[in-house]
Protein backbone atom coordinates (compact mmCIF):
# COMPACT_ATOMS: atom_id res chain seq x y z
CA UNK A 1 0.00 0.00 0.00
CA UNK A 2 1.48 3.65 -0.77
CA UNK A 3 0.43 6.72 0.87
CA UNK A 4 1.13 10.17 0.58
CA UNK A 5 0.56 13.32 2.83
CA UNK A 6 -1.58 15.94 1.62
CA UNK A 7 -0.36 19.16 2.02
CA UNK A 8 -3.30 20.04 4.91
CA UNK A 9 -2.73 21.64 8.42
CA UNK A 10 -2.38 17.96 10.15
CA UNK A 11 0.52 15.93 9.06
CA UNK A 12 -1.76 12.88 9.67
CA UNK A 13 -4.27 13.06 7.24
CA UNK A 14 -3.28 11.41 4.24
CA UNK A 15 -5.01 10.49 0.78
CA UNK A 16 -3.62 6.65 -0.18
CA UNK A 17 -3.13 4.71 -3.56
CA UNK A 18 -5.13 1.62 -2.76
CA UNK A 19 -4.25 -1.25 -5.69
CA UNK A 20 -7.26 -2.33 -7.38
CA UNK A 21 -7.99 -4.79 -10.65
CA UNK A 22 -11.46 -5.45 -12.30
CA UNK A 23 -12.28 -7.16 -15.04
CA UNK A 24 -8.24 -7.58 -15.90
CA UNK A 25 -8.26 -3.57 -15.69
CA UNK A 26 -5.76 -1.84 -13.22
CA UNK A 27 -7.80 0.57 -11.52
CA UNK A 28 -6.11 1.67 -8.34
CA UNK A 29 -8.63 3.97 -6.33
CA UNK A 30 -7.58 7.03 -3.59
CA UNK A 31 -8.73 6.86 -0.50
CA UNK A 32 -8.73 9.77 2.21
CA UNK A 33 -8.54 9.90 5.68
CA UNK A 34 -8.73 12.91 7.63
CA UNK A 35 -6.81 13.34 10.60
CA UNK A 36 -9.62 12.92 13.00
CA UNK A 37 -12.42 10.87 11.60
CA UNK A 38 -15.66 10.34 13.13
CA UNK A 39 -16.22 7.28 15.04
CA UNK A 40 -17.96 4.90 12.10
CA UNK A 41 -17.41 7.75 9.92
CA UNK A 42 -19.47 7.90 6.39
CA UNK A 43 -17.92 7.62 3.46
CA UNK A 44 -18.19 9.41 0.36
CA UNK A 45 -17.90 8.33 -3.37
CA UNK A 46 -16.74 11.25 -5.69
CA UNK A 47 -16.72 10.50 -9.68
CA UNK A 48 -15.58 13.03 -11.84
CA UNK A 49 -16.32 13.83 -15.79
CA UNK A 50 -14.73 12.95 -19.14
CA UNK A 51 -11.08 13.08 -18.87
CA UNK A 52 -10.97 12.91 -15.25
CA UNK A 53 -8.85 10.52 -13.18
CA UNK A 54 -9.21 9.49 -9.94
CA UNK A 55 -6.41 12.09 -8.73
CA UNK A 56 -7.76 14.57 -10.54
CA UNK A 57 -11.01 13.98 -8.48
CA UNK A 58 -9.44 14.05 -5.41
CA UNK A 59 -7.76 17.78 -6.27
CA UNK A 60 -10.38 19.52 -8.14
CA UNK A 61 -13.90 19.59 -6.17
CA UNK A 62 -12.53 19.76 -2.66
CA UNK A 63 -13.61 17.21 -1.32
CA UNK A 64 -10.44 17.08 0.72
CA UNK A 65 -11.19 19.88 2.47
CA UNK A 66 -14.86 19.11 3.10
CA UNK A 67 -13.53 16.41 5.01
CA UNK A 68 -11.32 17.59 7.36
CA UNK A 69 -13.80 19.82 8.45
CA UNK A 70 -16.48 17.02 9.14
CA UNK A 71 -14.40 13.73 9.67
CA UNK A 72 -15.80 11.65 6.81
CA UNK A 73 -13.82 8.93 4.23
CA UNK A 74 -13.62 10.13 0.60
CA UNK A 75 -13.12 7.70 -2.49
CA UNK A 76 -12.10 8.93 -5.19
CA UNK A 77 -12.47 5.61 -7.83
CA UNK A 78 -10.78 5.27 -11.25
CA UNK A 79 -12.35 6.08 -14.84
CA UNK A 80 -11.14 3.87 -17.81
CA UNK A 81 -10.20 5.43 -21.22
CA UNK A 82 -11.79 5.15 -24.37
CA UNK A 83 -9.30 2.69 -26.40
CA UNK A 84 -7.90 0.26 -23.89
CA UNK A 85 -5.26 -0.90 -26.28
CA UNK A 86 -3.95 2.32 -26.02
CA UNK A 87 -2.49 4.96 -23.51
CA UNK A 88 -4.59 7.26 -21.82
CA UNK A 89 -4.53 11.29 -23.72
CA UNK A 90 -7.00 13.75 -22.60
CA UNK A 91 -7.54 14.59 -26.13
CA UNK A 92 -7.31 11.25 -28.35
CA UNK A 93 -8.52 9.04 -25.93
CA UNK A 94 -10.58 10.49 -23.40
CA UNK A 95 -11.61 8.27 -19.68
CA UNK A 96 -15.41 8.25 -18.68
CA UNK A 97 -18.05 6.37 -17.08
CA UNK A 98 -20.44 4.43 -18.54
CA UNK A 99 -24.31 6.11 -18.32
CA UNK A 100 -25.93 4.16 -20.71
CA UNK A 101 -25.40 7.17 -23.03
CA UNK A 102 -23.42 7.62 -26.61
CA UNK A 103 -19.28 6.37 -25.76
CA UNK A 104 -18.50 2.87 -25.88
CA UNK A 105 -15.15 1.59 -24.63
CA UNK A 106 -12.73 0.27 -27.29
CA UNK A 107 -11.65 -3.34 -26.91
CA UNK A 108 -8.69 -5.41 -28.01
CA UNK A 109 -9.02 -8.99 -28.51
CA UNK A 110 -9.90 -10.95 -25.77
CA UNK A 111 -10.46 -8.08 -23.07
CA UNK A 112 -13.34 -8.22 -21.16
CA UNK A 113 -15.79 -5.60 -21.16
CA UNK A 114 -15.20 -2.45 -19.06
CA UNK A 115 -17.99 -2.62 -16.27
CA UNK A 116 -18.06 0.08 -14.45
CA UNK A 117 -20.61 -1.16 -11.98
CA UNK A 118 -19.38 -3.98 -10.89
CA UNK A 119 -16.09 -1.73 -10.15
CA UNK A 120 -17.68 0.22 -8.11
CA UNK A 121 -19.46 -2.70 -5.99
CA UNK A 122 -16.49 -4.00 -5.69
CA UNK A 123 -14.37 -1.13 -4.15
CA UNK A 124 -17.39 -0.32 -2.29
CA UNK A 125 -17.38 -3.71 -0.39
CA UNK A 126 -13.32 -3.26 -0.69
CA UNK A 127 -13.33 -0.21 1.61
CA UNK A 128 -16.01 -1.20 4.04
CA UNK A 129 -14.12 -4.67 4.66
CA UNK A 130 -11.63 -2.79 5.78
CA UNK A 131 -12.21 0.64 6.35
CA UNK A 132 -15.33 0.05 8.78
CA UNK A 133 -17.15 3.13 7.09
CA UNK A 134 -20.96 3.19 8.47
CA UNK A 135 -22.69 1.06 6.21
CA UNK A 136 -26.11 3.16 6.60
CA UNK A 137 -24.01 6.62 5.08
CA UNK A 138 -22.73 5.76 2.18
CA UNK A 139 -23.19 8.70 0.16
CA UNK A 140 -22.33 8.95 -4.02
CA UNK A 141 -21.46 12.51 -5.40
CA UNK A 142 -20.85 13.21 -9.27
CA UNK A 143 -20.31 15.43 -12.25
CA UNK A 144 -21.13 15.08 -16.09
CA UNK A 145 -20.53 11.42 -16.86
CA UNK A 146 -19.88 10.24 -13.49
CA UNK A 147 -23.44 11.60 -12.28
CA UNK A 148 -24.97 9.76 -15.43
CA UNK A 149 -22.95 6.50 -13.87
CA UNK A 150 -23.82 7.00 -9.82
CA UNK A 151 -27.28 7.23 -10.76
CA UNK A 152 -27.40 4.37 -12.79
CA UNK A 153 -25.58 2.43 -10.30
CA UNK A 154 -28.03 3.62 -7.25
CA UNK A 155 -31.14 2.80 -8.91
CA UNK A 156 -29.45 -0.67 -9.66
CA UNK A 157 -28.21 -1.39 -6.34
CA UNK A 158 -30.15 1.34 -4.00
CA UNK A 159 -29.54 -1.05 -0.95
CA UNK A 160 -25.94 0.52 -1.03
CA UNK A 161 -26.86 3.83 -1.29
CA UNK A 162 -27.91 6.16 1.69
CA UNK A 163 -27.64 9.08 -1.24
CA UNK A 164 -26.92 10.57 -4.24
CA UNK A 165 -25.63 14.38 -5.30
CA UNK A 166 -25.54 14.06 -9.01
CA UNK A 167 -24.30 16.95 -11.49
CA UNK A 168 -25.26 17.82 -14.83
CA UNK A 169 -25.72 14.83 -16.29
CA UNK A 170 -29.19 12.51 -15.94
CA UNK A 171 -29.95 8.97 -15.26
CA UNK A 172 -30.32 7.25 -18.86
CA UNK A 173 -31.60 3.74 -18.11
CA UNK A 174 -34.27 4.14 -14.76
CA UNK A 175 -35.65 0.78 -13.99
CA UNK A 176 -38.95 0.04 -13.92
CA UNK A 177 -39.50 0.60 -9.66
CA UNK A 178 -36.90 1.02 -7.33
CA UNK A 179 -37.01 -0.31 -4.08
CA UNK A 180 -35.55 0.52 -1.17
CA UNK A 181 -36.08 4.65 -1.96
CA UNK A 182 -32.97 6.58 -3.05
CA UNK A 183 -32.64 10.20 -1.44
CA UNK A 184 -31.25 12.48 -4.66
CA UNK A 185 -29.95 16.14 -5.17
CA UNK A 186 -29.72 16.57 -9.05
CA UNK A 187 -28.28 20.34 -10.08
CA UNK A 188 -27.74 21.65 -13.57
CA UNK A 189 -27.10 24.98 -15.02
CA UNK A 190 -29.32 27.19 -17.25
CA UNK A 191 -26.51 27.52 -19.65
CA UNK A 192 -25.58 23.66 -19.65
CA UNK A 193 -26.91 21.87 -22.38
CA UNK A 194 -30.57 21.15 -21.65
CA UNK A 195 -30.53 17.67 -24.43
CA UNK A 196 -26.79 16.28 -24.43
CA UNK A 197 -25.62 14.33 -27.15
CA UNK A 198 -25.25 11.60 -24.52
CA UNK A 199 -28.85 11.57 -23.97
CA UNK A 200 -29.89 12.21 -27.77
CA UNK A 201 -27.63 9.07 -28.57
CA UNK A 202 -28.95 7.00 -25.96
CA UNK A 203 -30.98 3.67 -27.52
CA UNK A 204 -33.10 3.12 -24.17
CA UNK A 205 -34.19 6.75 -22.81
CA UNK A 206 -33.51 10.42 -23.20
CA UNK A 207 -34.41 13.05 -20.64
CA UNK A 208 -34.06 16.85 -19.57
CA UNK A 209 -32.71 18.43 -16.60
CA UNK A 210 -36.66 18.74 -15.54
CA UNK A 211 -37.69 15.28 -16.57
CA UNK A 212 -34.59 13.45 -14.88
CA UNK A 213 -35.91 15.00 -11.16
CA UNK A 214 -39.61 14.12 -12.12
CA UNK A 215 -38.19 10.22 -12.99
CA UNK A 216 -36.79 10.14 -9.60
CA UNK A 217 -39.65 11.59 -8.29
CA UNK A 218 -42.00 8.66 -9.26
CA UNK A 219 -39.20 6.30 -8.78
CA UNK A 220 -39.16 7.39 -5.10
CA UNK A 221 -42.99 6.98 -4.72
CA UNK A 222 -43.13 10.83 -4.37
CA UNK A 223 -47.18 12.38 -4.49
CA UNK A 224 -46.63 16.58 -5.07
CA UNK A 225 -44.02 18.81 -6.73
CA UNK A 226 -43.57 21.99 -5.21
CA UNK A 227 -41.10 24.67 -6.61
CA UNK A 228 -39.30 27.97 -4.97
CA UNK A 229 -37.74 30.80 -6.69
CA UNK A 230 -34.35 31.39 -5.21
CA UNK A 231 -31.98 34.16 -5.45
CA UNK A 232 -29.66 31.44 -7.63
CA UNK A 233 -32.54 30.29 -9.66
CA UNK A 234 -35.31 27.26 -8.84
CA UNK A 235 -35.70 24.99 -6.24
CA UNK A 236 -37.77 22.06 -6.86
CA UNK A 237 -38.80 19.22 -4.03
CA UNK A 238 -41.23 16.54 -4.19
CA UNK A 239 -43.47 15.84 -1.15
CA UNK A 240 -44.48 12.46 0.04
CA UNK A 241 -42.30 10.63 -0.93
CA UNK A 242 -41.77 6.83 0.67
CA UNK A 243 -39.81 6.71 3.56
CA UNK A 244 -40.08 10.45 3.46
CA UNK A 245 -36.84 10.55 1.36
CA UNK A 246 -35.83 14.13 0.09
CA UNK A 247 -35.71 14.06 -3.86
CA UNK A 248 -34.73 17.70 -4.58
CA UNK A 249 -33.16 19.68 -8.12
CA UNK A 250 -31.53 22.90 -8.25
CA UNK A 251 -31.62 24.70 -11.42
CA UNK A 252 -29.02 27.40 -11.35
CA UNK A 253 -28.88 30.52 -13.39
CA UNK A 254 -26.04 31.68 -15.02
CA UNK A 255 -24.03 28.08 -15.05
CA UNK A 256 -22.93 25.84 -17.55
CA UNK A 257 -21.19 22.47 -17.46
CA UNK A 258 -19.34 22.78 -14.46
CA UNK A 259 -19.09 22.16 -10.66
CA UNK A 260 -18.85 25.10 -8.46
CA UNK A 261 -16.62 25.30 -6.09
CA UNK A 262 -14.19 23.51 -7.96
CA UNK A 263 -10.52 24.46 -9.54
CA UNK A 264 -12.59 24.84 -12.99
CA UNK A 265 -15.03 27.36 -11.32
CA UNK A 266 -12.81 29.86 -9.72
CA UNK A 267 -11.45 30.81 -13.38
CA UNK A 268 -15.18 31.36 -14.23
CA UNK A 269 -16.89 33.28 -11.44
CA UNK A 270 -16.72 36.46 -12.80
CA UNK A 271 -18.77 35.10 -15.98
CA UNK A 272 -21.51 33.83 -13.65
CA UNK A 273 -21.52 36.73 -10.60
CA UNK A 274 -25.58 35.90 -9.87
CA UNK A 275 -24.45 32.39 -8.65
CA UNK A 276 -22.38 32.13 -5.71
CA UNK A 277 -22.86 27.93 -4.24
CA UNK A 278 -20.12 25.60 -3.46
CA UNK A 279 -21.31 22.59 -4.81
CA UNK A 280 -19.33 20.15 -2.29
CA UNK A 281 -20.62 22.43 0.40
CA UNK A 282 -23.98 22.16 -0.23
CA UNK A 283 -23.26 18.02 -1.02
CA UNK A 284 -22.50 17.41 2.23
CA UNK A 285 -25.09 19.52 3.41
CA UNK A 286 -27.44 17.46 1.74
CA UNK A 287 -25.61 14.10 2.70
CA UNK A 288 -25.48 14.66 6.71
CA UNK A 289 -29.21 15.70 6.64
CA UNK A 290 -29.97 11.89 5.18
CA UNK A 291 -31.30 9.90 8.96
CA UNK A 292 -30.35 6.15 8.31
CA UNK A 293 -33.51 3.70 7.38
Amino acid sequence: MVAFALLTASATAQIQIEPFTHNGYDRPYLLYRPANPSAHPAVVFMLGGVTSTAESASREYGWTDEADRNGFLVVFPEPVRTNVSLPPDEKKNITFWEMKGSRTHILGPNMLPVDDDGYLCAVLQDVLHRDRPNPKRVFFASFSSGSGMVQLFASRHPQFVSAVVAVATPLMDPPPKLSPPVPILYIHGDEDEQFTAFEANSPQFATTPHGNWVTWGYLNGCQRQTAEKKDWGVELAWLGCRQDVPVVAYFLKGVGHEWEGSIDWNKNRRRHPAADLNFTSLSWQFFSSIHAH
